[in-house]
């Protein structure tokens, strides 16, 4: 008569001691059922980790900013097939139709080209219009740029430092020796 084998597999739950504790439970096996383990192979552990972003970004709606404003960095601006328009991708990985509104904002504040546009940080809060067809309020989406095309912040103050001035500053009367 033929004997039956099994495939097993078995995992160690946390705080363990694997090695012990497998050899101590196929002890018991042997001794207790008569159940040898014939082959024994310890599985290399895949690592699962994914970026998950692809799946929890999605288009930038006006019910996303009713908890208040928030601030992108663009990272890529291409043309939608379907809608025949821009399309901004954010470093978050949420995307936004830059739809005439949108763009004209854009274009004023980094120029016309697509190229220009990107690693500018812009603000998008909630706004809303009325609907000259139903009369009805409805909300929208309101883009601010945040940095400037010459690299100052919205107060006109330079990010970086003015070479001109640093120079004037270590300007002294004390001489390196």
């Amino acid at each position: 008569m033929r004997r039956s084998t099994f495939k097993l597999s078995v995992r160690a739950e946390p705080g363990v001691d694997v090695i012990r504790s497998l050899r101590a439970w196929l002890k018991i096996g042997l001794r207790t059922f008569g159940l040898r383990c014939v082959a024994i192979e310890q599985l290399k552990q895949k690592d699962n980790t994914m970026d998950m972003k692809k799946y929890a970004s999605s288009l930038i709606l006006p019910d996303d900013l009713h908890d208040g404003p928030r601030q992108e960095r663009i990272i890529n601006v291409y043309i939608s097939d379907k809608h025949d328009c821009p399309v901004l991708v954010f470093e978050s990985g949420n995307e936004l139709f830059a739809w005439a509104s949108i763009a004209r904002v854009l274009a004023r504040a980094y120029g016309y080209n697509s190229d220009d546009w990107i690693g500018h940080v812009v603000e998008l809060s909630l706004g809303s219009y009325t609907d000259k067809k139903t009369g009805e309020t409805k909300e929208t989406i309101i883009i601010k740029a945040i940095s400037s095309r010459d690299g100052n912040d919205d107060s006109g103050k330079p990010q970086r430092a003015d070479p001109a001035k640093l120079s004037k500053d270590l300007d002294d009367q004390i001489p390196f020796e």
